[in-house]
């Protein structure tokens, strides 16, 4: 706890103060406490107090916590609500409190290695019930046949309705060669579906998709901003573009960020070299503009589409917003989460480890996306009725539009069967 507030007070990139986030300590350790049923006061920290009486008041109510939950709940447990408690306070999307199996699983995704073990799906909560929002190709269940908006109805036989995301997670996740039931359903009046999943450690990687479609029309799923990202990103390009593509759809739906240099890398492909495409202020107040730098693989006459929504964050806001500030891109979908910040992962001597901003984040324009996101051109909501005909709204109308911006007479595609792969 002590480790996490010398971070905050030396990394952080605005000043702290010592007593404020204490107490947002101290009230992680109320909470916690009570959750478990343990009575216990414990005082708040006066206002007044400079960091070194805050951090030795602090720990005198730390140990009362310990002494007042008699083994009912960890002193590591109570350190990590303390430390929640405590980055909770900011209210930054980038700062915030990292357990060691999530520090574990963070770090190897940023290297493209395996994180965890389980059958490799992405969820989609939706009104209480649960769909398949991605599949991760190469893992087990794109092998047993599962599909992206497939709906779960049970898992080990247990149904899932009213079960949070994390549960199911959990459950899904397990040891290497075990094996997971999972019944699906596929649209209204289907029978449902079981199959065996045997749990394999999962690679994730950046592009889960890039192919052509008719018309020319290129989809592109952009998962994540990891090492070489911007690599496979041009390459994917360059395959789609021999392929005969004249318009490129790019999914940034679900993807969390990433790496900023490797979000320029990205953009490169799409912007003319010398476009400002983000600004980086520090701690000091100094400021960097970040500009495209090398020749776009895409023509400037091609049209791009890009789909967002509420799970786009960071670094996939960061482009989305450089592509409608520049008008290269049509945007369709949902606004996007509103959390771009720069941070850093520091390591806690236990193996968890602190996640703390370090650079605020505007576009290249100035404009800052914290709390705010980006909104799209064409807002298109994916709806519980379409989800439950395994219909993905958002994709078809970014298909539209781009074969709109084609001139196709036949601009919209009713399903996602009627939209092949060249072989």
């Amino acid at each position: 706890m002590i480790e996490a507030l010398d971070i905050l007070r030396t990394r952080y990139v605005d000043p702290i103060n010592p007593a404020a986030l204490l107490n947002g300590a101290v009230e992680g350790l109320r909470s916690t406490l009570s959750r478990a049923g343990v009575k216990a006061e414990i005082q708040t920290i006066p206002p007044s107090s400079n960091f070194w009486q805050a951090q030795t008041q602090f720990r005198t109510r730390f140990d009362a916590a310990v002494t007042a939950a008699e083994g009912r709940v960890a002193k590591t447990t109570l350190a990590y609500a303390a430390i929640q408690g405590m980055t909770g306070l900011l209210r930054d999307s980038h700062t915030g409190f990292v357990t060691p199996e999530q520090n574990r699983e963070r770090q190897a995704r940023q290297r493209g290695q395996a994180g965890f073990s389980g059958i490799g799906v992405v969820l989609l909560p939706r009104e209480g019930r649960l769909y398949v929002r991605d599949v991760i190709p190469g893992g087990p269940a794109a092998a047993a046949g599962i599909r992206p908006l497939d709906r779960i109805v049970r898992i080990n036989g247990v149904p899932v309705a009213g079960m949070q995301i994390d549960q199911v997670a959990n459950v899904i996740r397990g040891p290497v060669g075990t094996s997971v039931s999972v019944t699906v359903e596929r649209g209204p009046g289907s029978a449902e579906e079981t199959v065996a999943i045997v749990r394999r450690p999962i690679q994730v990687p950046a592009i889960f998709q890039a192919k052509v479609l008719d018309a020319g029309v290129g989809y592109l799923q952009l998962y994540q901003f990891v090492n070489r990202t911007g690599g496979d990103f041009k390459a994917a390009v360059d395959r789609m573009l021999a392929a005969g593509m004249r318009a490129l759809v790019l999914d940034v739906r679900a993807n969390h960020g990433g790496y900023l240099y490797e979000l320029t890398a990205v953009l490169d492909t799409l912007l003319p070299a010398g476009k400002p495409v983000y600004r980086e202020t520090t701690r000091n107040g100094l400021m960097r503009t970040v500009r495209t730098s090398d020749p776009p693989r895409l023509p400037s006459s091609m049209p791009v589409v890009v789909l967002l929504d509420q799970g786009s964050a960071s670094a996939a806001e960061l482009l989305s917003a450089a592509l409608q500030e520049h008008h290269r891109a049509t945007l369709v979908g949902e606004k996007t989460s509103g959390a771009v910040e720069a941070s850093v992962l520091i390591d806690l001597s236990d193996g968890s480890a602190l996640s703390v901003t370090v650079q605020r984040l505007s576009t290249g324009l100035g404009k800052r996306l914290e709390g705010t996101g980006v909104s799209p051109d064409i807002t298109v909501a994916q709806a519980t009725s379409d989800l439950e005909k395994g219909r993905d709204t958002q994709l078809l109308r970014g298909i539209a539009v781009a074969r709109q911006r084609l001139g196709l007479a036949n601009a919209r595609p009713r399903s996602l069967n009627e939209v092949s792969t060249p072989r």
